[in-house]
């Protein structure tokens, strides 16, 4: 497992590589297509991230210590990719986590990448939106992990 450290240096690494602006969004097209979905027994109102256009679903699960997330959006792999495929770059960083260490991470690192350049205001809403359940998430398993 890698630290939250570790990830970022890996997508900064990533992102430094793309020759031109299109090609962030062929990554996030392509880690779309790769990421495995979720059951859609998970798929609940209950995980429905809000503030975002397309229908995502962030699941948590805290077990010895870490924080999973499960991700997807209503279409599946189908559609919309561009949105499925920002969760997958936030999954990278902040999944299989500790929630201390989560809640000590700088979410403006996706601001450094450039990331924010070029998404539409909707997407750039709904993604802020995702990165503020997660770390409402990792808020209220810290809160669980301080008391044992």
């Amino acid at each position: 497992m890698m630290t939250i450290a570790q990830s970022q240096d890996e997508i900064r690494k990533i992102f430094a590589d793309f020759k031109s602006p299109d090609d962030k969004w062929k990554y996030l097209l392509e880690i779309a297509r790769e990421h495995i979905g979720m059951a859609d027994s998970l798929k609940q109102e209950k995980f429905i991230v809000k503030g975002c256009a397309a229908k995502m679903f962030l699941v948590p699960e805290y077990k010895d210590g870490l924080l999973y997330f499960f991700m997807d959006t209503e279409g599946g792999e189908s559609t919309p990719l561009l949105s499925r495929g920002l969760g997958c770059l936030a999954l990278k960083i902040y999944n299989e986590q500790k929630p201390a260490d989560i809640l000590a991470t700088d979410p403006n690192f996706f601001q450094d990448i450039g990331l924010q350049i070029g998404l539409t205001p909707t997407r750039a809403n709904g993604f802020a939106s995702l990165l503020k359940q997660i770390y409402m998430y990792a808020q209220a398993y810290s809160l669980i992990a301080d008391r044992k």
